[in-house]
């Protein structure tokens, strides 16, 4: 039976269809449908000022690629569908670069410059390239995996072993420390240079992520903390993490930066971050929404 597809505002992951073999396939040549280019973890987009991805259809892959073998079904988006394609030749994706008079990028090198559309499908195509390629042979038994449910499960080929792995996140927290009218925040050597941001860390078998929070800050910046609330999360798959954002309380201020997780961390007024702009981290991350969300809330 064909199935239909309902018109949703963003992104409706579509899940009952991955295990539908024929609509997938038909989807996957309608030429409604677009197709999200990868290269070595890499994006297609234009060469513009203000970048913008760069979709294909069927007959764009058939026509560069001849045949394509494997594909994954991300969703659907505003009622169009979107699958992914890795490219693993340098010379296809040159070829296909100079067809589209376009180039393919490291994606968080625009992602701030991308819409939310574009942002959200080539941060899922590129995970799932990237999870694929990591995941060809079965940690059980050695042997290699295949792809099902149109790529979001691979199996184990070893029938006596049949192990299924699924794509995933690991959670970590990512906190907004604040001492009466100033805020935690430190820095990584190699972020680019005057970047600050929140402290984050993942969170650790059999921990709750309040328990998290206060080990994290503890152990990068010797600051011991409470009052500790939730805010918002945010995927964010470089390579796949997701992110749990908190605020919380000092209790001391004195700072002991551990100097292998941190090159510096520091005590920041609203009116020092106001002052320089290079202090605030991409605005596309969850670290940019927790300080400007404490930049508003004056004391």
């Amino acid at each position: 039976m064909k199935r239909e597809i309902i018109a949703t505002r963003g992104m409706d992951r579509s899940s009952l269809l991955r295990s539908d073999k024929g609509w997938i396939r038909d989807t996957f040549q309608d030429e409604n449908s677009r197709i999200i280019p990868v290269h070595t973890t890499n994006v297609l987009c234009d060469k513009s000022e203000q970048p913008k991805a760069v979709y294909l259809t069927h007959r764009n892959l058939i026509k560069t690629f001849g045949s394509v073998k494997s594909m994954i079904f991300l969703g659907i988006y505003d009622g169009t569908p979107y699958f992914a394609a890795d490219i693993n030749s340098n010379e296809s994706a040159a070829d296909l670069s100079r067809q589209k008079n376009a180039v393919f990028q490291d994606l968080k090198s625009v992602m701030s410059l991308l819409d939310d559309r574009d942002s959200q499908l080539l941060t899922l195509a590129r995970f799932m390239t990237f999870w694929h390629s990591r995941n060809q042979y079965c940690g059980k038994c050695g042997n290699k995996t295949r792809r099902s449910e149109a790529g979001h499960v691979r199996i184990c080929r070893n029938e006596g072993c049949g192990e299924h792995y699924f794509p995933s996140m690991d959670p970590a927290v990512i906190v907004l420390v604040s001492a009466g009218k100033r805020c935690l925040l430190g820095r990584k050597k190699e972020w680019r240079r005057g970047m600050y941001s929140t402290l984050a860390g993942f969170v650790e078998p059999g921990e709750t992520i309040e328990d998290a929070v206060i080990r994290e800050i503890w152990e990068e910046a010797g600051i011991a903390v409470d009052e500790i609330k939730y805010q918002h999360s945010q995927s964010w798959l470089f390579p796949s993490s997701l992110m749990l954002g908190f605020t919380a309380r000092a209790r001391e201020e004195e700072i002991i930066v551990d100097k292998n997780e941190l090159e510096d961390a520091c005590w920041f007024t609203r009116d020092d971050i106001k002052a320089d702009p290079r202090i605030l981290p991409y605005k596309v991350s969850i670290a940019y929404k927790l300080i400007t969300e404490w930049l508003r809330k004056e004391v």
